[in-house]
């Protein structure tokens, strides 16, 4: 293998090892993404339990 076949070689597995790591930084976000709203989903059902509580003393007073 020449030098330049060797360099030509090294490139291309440093752009499949950049590709991989872009993979896996698009997989995280995602991850993180899924994670955010599945806790913004448990929060906004906490609160509607709440909300509903609140209604329902306020009927109980009236």
């Amino acid at each position: 293998m020449t030098e330049d076949e060797s360099d030509v070689s090294e490139a291309h597995s440093i752009e499949r090892r950049l590709s991989d790591l872009k993979r896996e930084v698009e997989a995280i976000k995602r991850l993180i993404t899924q994670a955010s709203l599945k806790r913004l989903t448990t929060e906004i059902n906490r609160q509607e339990s709440e909300i509903d509580e609140v209604k329902a003393e306020l009927h109980c007073k009236i």
